[in-house]
């Protein structure tokens, strides 16, 4: 039954909730909207010391009960999350008023409050509350490590902590020597993490596991099948399927047909061997699995009871209702975040490291297997393709780490003039198109260099810088409009920091990457083609000017340019039809000039890497030359007889464009040891679009 929050005090006097503030019953029957920021005041019934999250906050736990609560005994949760140096102290049947406190429902749990950055939490204290007609005014704890203590209580506010106090039944709440046995329990946890290579029988444990088959319902309970990647002993060996389409395999390849235990391979998606546990849960466990969690996701479970299966063979897992628990219905299960590079739980990204490495030896056993069964069936004289036996796999490309610098000169009066006589092309438009001046080709081709000493200087390889120049297009590369976007296979070890191109070892076979794409690997396409600019207006005055610059796009500055997204041109007529038009504002017959040359611009300076199946792939697609001079002009555009083609015979004309100078780390180390020769420089187009 619920109690009404005002009536005759023990003290004397009588006090009503003040306006704007809610009673705890109406978060326990959901009456409040999750996510709202109320107003509460309550009486400190249990209290969890603050302990260290991932983060740098610390996490303290309370539980406050009032009077519409302390007939049925039950509290709320208050999460606070804060420095340690902000967290409130708190005593035995404190007092505490919260304004801006946020509503939240975590997992399956009832609705609790956890604090915001607008909370403010004031603590009274218990001792020093006096009874009505007297306020709660001196009983104010004034601390500055409390976060807020800027709100301007009301007459009103004082009044009714001082009823609230002396009105509720506080044997609800442990008393002062009780209270504090407990908080000081609250900080002796032990971390139950574990791995499932170090999991005994008889042991709780808490698990970061990714699931490898879909959870299997069974009316009231549930089996899921899970894995951290490493290796158990007491755990059930699941075999290696693979082996079950070679000549001679046995057709049960997991050889436990007969036990119930053993996984349907249509839904495997996890490691071979005793790398995997079958966990049974319960309500509310179950509930939440069985409704949030799919297979491939990982999850983080807690307080696992590890023990003997019904065959007494292996180990299993059992999750259980916490009957111990402050809230009956607590759930222990999370589903983790394995995209976020920023907040990701460290063991997560050691988990994702053990799988990637799982699955490159597991690639190269299963090579070696096929390669061995092929040796086999030849000498039993089968008739065995050449078509069968593996491809050696490539070796992967180091990632390149892209660093901007900066360069910015004036240009003189005289070619700002010059500059400003030119019809611009109104269909392109650039970022700082007025505070930042137009500079020629040649003064960004410039070598840099820094002071050494007083009166020394010495050149360096790149300097970090924007630039904006007028110029007009007179070549592209690729050569075909079709080549302009270019795809890789998106993996789920991107996340982490040590990551090498982990889509290399399954695009450098043909043969894996249909295997690839049925483990949850992603096809994107991204822009990546370069533009190679020309000053409009030389520094001598000529408009023939020969000084170019090789400019790389990528696949954000390419949407920015043509506001069209990168797919699969070749099979795409209508999105290629719609790029040729874009480009065409923006370089004119530039596109056709090229095609009426029989002989291809000279190639890149390294050969684009090729995918599967003649797809080129994002990170090895590589640049044209990136430093023009007259030497590589000369092995422009030239026709059928070889000799040049003329710049003159491309009608576009010329726009403003930003561009930003970065470089590139080489392979290897120079022979001299020369630092600077470590890198090469390179030009990079942003922030400019055409208008069609």
């Amino acid at each position: 039954m619920q109690r009404n929050s005002s009536g005759p005090s023990r003290g004397g006097g009588v006090a009503s909730l003040p306006p704007k503030f809610t009673e705890l019953r109406r978060i326990l029957d959901e009456s409040v909207t999750k996510g709202d920021l109320i107003n509460v005041i309550g009486m400190v019934k249990d209290c969890q010391l603050p302990i260290p999250t991932i983060g740098t906050d610390y996490k303290c736990t309370l539980t406050l009960f009032d009077l519409s609560t302390e007939d049925d005994g039950e509290g709320v949760s208050f999460n606070i999350f804060r420095p340690f140096d902000s967290m409130p102290d708190i005593s035995a049947r404190d007092v505490i008023v919260v304004f801006q406190v946020k509503v939240q429902s975590y997992r399956q749990n009832p609705l609790s409050l956890i604090s915001s950055h607008s909370t403010e939490i004031h603590v009274f204290a218990a001792n020093k509350i006096p009874r009505l007609p007297r306020t709660a005014e001196a009983a104010l704890v004034s601390d500055k490590k409390v976060k807020g203590n800027k709100t301007l209580f009301s007459s009103e506010i004082y009044r009714y902590v001082s009823y609230f106090y002396h009105k509720i039944d506080k044997d609800a709440a442990p008393d002062v020597e009780e209270f504090q046995r407990k908080a000081n329990r609250s900080l002796n946890i032990k971390d139950k993490f574990s791995l499932l290579s170090d999991v005994k029988e008889g042991n709780y444990y808490n698990l970061i596991v990714r699931v490898v088959r879909s959870p299997y319902n069974l009316y009231d309970k549930l089996t899921v099948y899970v894995s951290d990647y490493t290796k158990n002993d007491d755990l059930f060996n699941v075999t290696w399927d693979r082996l079950s389409n070679l000549p001679g395999a046995d057709s049960d390849p997991y050889g436990y047909t007969e036990t119930k235990s053993s996984p349907a391979k249509k839904e495997w998606v996890g490691p071979y061997g005793k790398r995997s546990i079958q966990i049974t849960c319960w309500p509310p466990h179950a509930d939440f699995i069985r409704d949030e969690v799919s297979v491939g996701q990982w999850i983080y479970l807690r307080n696992v009871h590890i023990k003997r299966g019904h065959d007494g063979n292996y180990v299993e897992g059992a999750m259980h209702e916490e009957r111990k628990a402050v809230v009956a219905t607590k759930v222990n299960v999370d589903v983790m975040d394995a995209t976020d590079g920023d907040n990701i739980d460290p063991r997560l990204k050691d988990a994702l490291r053990r799988w990637r490495d799982y699955e490159k030896s597991r690639k190269k056993e299963e090579k070696q297997v096929m390669a061995a069964q092929v040796a086999g069936a030849k000498r039993r004289g089968e008739d065995v393709s050449h078509d069968d036996q593996p491809k050696a796999k490539k070796n992967s490309k180091e990632r390149r780490k892209e660093k901007r610098i900066a360069l910015e000169k004036k240009e003189e009066e005289r070619r700002i003039r010059e500059e400003a006589q030119i019809a611009l092309n109104d269909l392109v438009t650039c970022e700082n198109q007025e505070s930042r001046p137009p500079q020629s080709i040649e003064s960004i081709l410039q070598q840099m260099t820094i002071s050494v000493g007083a009166d020394d200087e010495a050149p360096i390889p790149f300097a970090c810088n924007k630039f904006r120049a007028r110029v007009r297009v007179v070549d592209f590369y690729p050569p075909n409009l079709e080549d302009f976007a270019c795809s890789r296979l998106i993996t789920p070890f991107e996340v982490l920091s040590d990551a090498s191109d982990a889509d290399d070892d399954s695009d450098s076979d043909s043969d894996n990457e249909q295997d690839a794409i049925d483990r949850g690997y992603e096809r994107v396409w991204a822009w990546r083609f370069a533009l190679k600019l020309q000053d409009a207006v030389s520094q001598n005055g000529s408009k023939n000017s020969q000084e170019t610059v090789w400019v790389v796009v990528d696949n954000s500055e390419g949407q920015c340019l043509t506001n069209l997204d990168a797919c699969d041109l070749k099979n795409d007529e209508e999105t290629l039809t719609k790029l040729r038009e874009c480009t065409f504002a923006l370089w004119g017959n530039l596109e056709e000039v090229k095609s009426r040359l029989s002989k291809k611009p000279s190639p890149p300076s390294e050969t684009p890497s090729r995918g599967p199946r003649g797809r080129p792939k994002l990170l090895q697609l590589e640049r044209p030359p990136l430093d023009s001079s007259d030497n590589e002009d000369n092995q422009g555009n030239r026709d059928k007889q070889g000799n040049k083609v003329s710049e003159q015979a491309i009608s576009n004309k010329p726009f403003d464009c930003c561009i930003r100078e970065y470089a590139i780390k080489k392979g290897g180390v120079a022979a001299d040891g020369d630092e600077a020769k470590k890198w090469i420089r390179v030009f990079g187009l942003y922030g400019t679009k055409i208008r069609v």
